[in-house]
């Protein structure tokens, strides 16, 4: 299994739309083929100018998705299904301003409320720092992507009420 992990910035707009409320799909019957067995799923996609195709060609099933707004990662879960939608159906259809044809759903879709500092310190970035979507390097993922999820989670659940 991969031990990949992808930081995501999010529109949260357009996250709101198809990651945290997942899409049905039954509603659109002119879905794309990767799509056409499926009765929901939660999109999202890498927007046609971040020129990071490559990170997107790396992204594989079980890999880990932190998703992050502003100053707080929002959200974490794991690749599912990747595929190029040349059609651009999915940003068409359920995004604003947000052209896309890298398109993958999210599987084990978890809510998390993490400061930016504290999900830099498990990756040994400075506190401030800022990343665009991108991959995190194999030499700085330095515990199973179950641990990782797992200390993200019990910092939410023990900061609640902040």
């Amino acid at each position: 299994m991969s031990q990949n992990v992808f930081l995501i910035p999010v529109n949260p707009e357009n996250f709101d739309r198809t990651v945290r409320s997942p899409v049905d799909l039954t509603d659109y019957p002119n879905r794309p083929e990767p799509l056409a067995n499926a009765e929901e799923a939660r999109l999202w996609a890498v927007a046609d100018d971040s020129g990071n195709g490559s990170t997107f060609e790396r992204m594989a099933a079980g890999d880990l998705l932190l998703f992050y707004h502003d100053e707080r990662y929002v959200a974490s879960g794991r690749v599912g299904t990747t595929f190029e939608d040349e059609d651009r159906w999915a940003s068409g259809t359920f995004w604003t301003a947000f052209p896309a044809t890298r398109i993958y759903t999210i599987e084990s879709f978890e809510p998390i409320s993490v400061p930016k500092r504290g999900v830099n310190r498990i990756f040994d970035y400075s506190a401030t720092y800022t990343p665009g979507f991108m991959r995190v390097a194999d030499s700085r993922v330095n515990r199973s992507l179950d641990a990782i999820e797992a200390a993200l989670a019990a910092y939410t659940a023990r900061n609640a009420s902040e």
